[in-house]
């Protein structure tokens, strides 16, 4: 259960400890974000504080483009054999990220998406594949509900300055690395 004193506290003060530890809903936009924001700090009674990216969207919070919590390095937690039953598994998941398995491989499925179309310039087919979708019309329609905004209008949304021997348009280069590697 998060602490809404120590979340306000790590908000204001964009405190990095806190970055993938968990995500601020605004109210008033609907929009989540990092804590590490650069964003303007919201009222504290426009706040509401969530552990996970999916549970913000599961409640229609949508992702902020500023802060991009795609790439909020997350707590890593990783377990190799659990040797618990599928229903055992989804309740503790439900009870301690508010969140299905089935509403976080999603949420982790539409934020690669978001980040190969803000990033990349792979044809959206590619994207929706590439991001683990079985068809162009699920992502399409999934992206739509979430995010209220088809995938190619995020596209078509600038971008900033491509860095030196950054890949040009049109070439189908994608580099994904794991959280904690310097690259």
């Amino acid at each position: 259960m998060l602490d809404g004193d120590i979340c306000g506290r790590a908000l204001a003060s964009r405190d990095a400890r806190f970055d993938g530890v968990f995500f601020v809903g605004i109210r008033t936009t609907m929009i989540y974000c990092r804590p590490v924001c650069p964003a303007r700090v919201s009222y504290p009674d426009r706040r509401r504080f969530f552990e996970s990216a999916a549970a913000a969207e599961r409640d229609g919070f949508r992702p902020c483009l500023r802060c991009r919590p795609e790439l909020a390095p997350g707590r890593a937690v990783v377990a190799r054999e659990l040797g618990v039953g599928e229903r055992q598994l989804r309740r503790a998941m439900e009870r301690e990220l508010g969140v299905s398995p089935l509403e976080l491989a999603q949420t982790h499925r539409l934020l690669l998406a978001k980040c190969l179309l803000t990033d990349t310039p792979l044809p959206v087919t590619r994207v929706a594949f590439a991001s683990g979708f079985q068809s162009l019309r699920r992502f399409n329609s999934v992206f739509r509900e979430r995010y209220r905004m088809s995938p190619s209008v995020l596209r078509r949304q600038p971008r900033g300055p491509t860095k030196a021997g950054a890949p040009a348009a049109g070439d189908d280069l994608v580099r994904l690395t794991m959280a904690g590697e310097g690259h």
